[in-house]
């Protein structure tokens, strides 16, 4: 065969393998994370106000608030009242409420793999829905 004559101990095989190993090796400069930009303490509160502001704008967290008896304008004031430090914690766990999300991309994903099932199990000729 032509394979097993290509590749009986010849110069091309020692060369391939060569090849190959050098190429696994050489280091690839695209796949380094550029670093982030140093921020300085003004722009980091500043990010960290803005992020916990877009929160309380959001209709879960402001239908929350309203049922605790907190007004937006009163939300406003103790934001301001807030030492960076709290501003910080407190737009560390705004990143963790946003990150539940609504559920919407839940069902997508659970309607999505149902039709994939009755895809799959049509293809292979099973009955799905039964009559």
């Amino acid at each position: 065969m032509l394979r097993d004559h290509l590749f009986a101990r010849t110069p091309l095989l020692y060369v391939l393998i060569t090849w190959g190993i050098f190429v696994s090796l050489w280091p690839a400069p695209a796949l380094g994370a550029p670093l982030p930009a140093r921020l300085s303490p003004g722009d980091v509160a500043g990010r960290d106000l803005e992020t916990v502001r877009q929160t309380l704008e959001m209709r879960a967290v402001r239908q929350h608030l309203e049922a605790l008896g907190v007004t937006p304008a009163e939300a406003e004031t103790k934001l301001a009242r807030l030492s960076p430090d709290e501003l910080h914690q407190l737009a560390q766990q705004a990143d963790e409420i946003r990150a539940g999300g609504d559920g919407v991309g839940a069902l997508v994903f659970v309607l999505l793999v149902v039709l994939l099932v009755i895809l799959i199990l049509e293809l292979l000729g099973r009955r799905v829905i039964s009559r």
